[in-house]
């Protein structure tokens, strides 16, 4: 995932401030997961559960699900189809799916912040990490086409960006 992130960032990075503030976040959310499980870049040793960690993940779990509905998703849409558009087509396309993602990932979050982690607990929290890698991972996908859809609509606005290799922001 943080490969996919990077591929990109270097594609629409600088497009637009907005989007380069979302996939920050989205790399901050990356690495709380990664250090939760206990992957560590460029190893293959996995380290013990950090109870830090998990409350470091959920955090940035809910700040960047927060940021999304509250924020982004409405601000990227009314940029792309602009505030006039009576159906708002992004938004039946990809608030629904969204909603849908977020409940899910919430799930793990109302699960697991206020419980012990113990031996009991500790299969099924190792498989709700994994479904919760593969949340976030689904997440991204539906994320990502929204910002190239974005990014495409900039570009196509712009006189000239196209020659230039870069995205402007709209005016």
């Amino acid at each position: 995932m943080l490969n996919q992130l990077e591929s990109l960032t270097q594609r629409v990075g600088g497009s637009n401030e907005l989007v380069d503030q979302w996939l920050q976040a989205r790399k901050q959310l990356l690495v709380a997961y990664c250090t939760l499980v206990g992957i560590k870049p460029n190893k293959e040793k996995r380290t013990p559960l950090n109870e830090k960690a998990l409350e470091n993940f959920c955090q940035n779990l809910v700040d960047y699900l927060s940021d999304g509905h509250f924020h982004i998703y409405g601000k990227i849409i009314k940029q792309v189809e602009g505030s006039a558009s009576p159906k708002m087509a992004l938004t039946t396309k990809f608030y629904p799916k969204l909603q849908a993602n977020t409940e899910t990932i919430m799930a793990f979050h109302d699960r697991y912040t206020e419980v012990e982690i113990d031996q009991d607990v500790c299969l099924e929290f190792h498989q709700a990490l994994s479904d919760i890698g593969e949340a976030l991972a689904s997440r991204f996908a539906l994320e990502d086409q929204l910002i190239q859809l974005a990014a495409e609509t900039w570009q196509q606005a712009q006189p000239g960006a196209a020659n230039s290799g870069t995205l402007e922001n709209p005016a």
